[in-house]
């Protein structure tokens, strides 16, 4: 034996599909709307710090950290990332040296050094730089520069 259904027809159409339409319309009302990543949105925009940055800098992770710092490679100092920032941030690249641009260039002039980094990974770090000449080991490097950053 069989359970009975309805199929008069209503305005054309069966019964259960009417009431199926109506019990479909009424949960998805219930459910959260339906969230799509747009592909097409922007990365999040680079934080830049220098020297003088002092506050704490907060990332969301795939966003570039771009820290340029005064350096005179002339007289054979250079900044160098010191390691114990990974896997929270990512180094890319090299870092950039870009000389003065005001004329008259003069010899011995510093310019700046630029590091890029990218928000690898959720957690907190100290990326810590150091200002020394490469070639003379066991010397305290001349100047430091310490940022606090947190990815999120």
């Amino acid at each position: 034996m069989t359970a009975p259904t309805l199929t008069a027809p209503v305005g054309g159409a069966a019964l259960p599909c009417v009431v199926l339409a109506a019990v479909g319309l009424l949960l998805a009302g219930c459910s959260p709307p339906l969230t799509v990543e747009n592909p097409w949105t922007p990365p999040p925009l680079a934080i830049r710090a220098d020297a003088t940055t002092t506050a704490p800098i907060a990332l969301v992770r795939g966003q570039t950290l771009v820290v340029t710092l005064d350096a005179n490679v002339t007289t054979g100092f250079r900044w160098e990332a010191v390691a114990g920032f990974e896997p929270t941030l990512m180094q890319v690249g090299t870092a950039d040296y870009v000389a003065p641009a005001s004329p008259p260039a003069e010899v011995g002039a510093p310019g700046t050094m630029t590091f890029r980094f990218r928000a690898a990974n959720a957690g907190t770090t100290t990326l810590e730089f150091a200002y020394r000449r490469p070639f003379e080991t066991n010397v305290a490097p001349a100047k430091t520069a310490r940022y606090d950053v947190a990815v999120r």
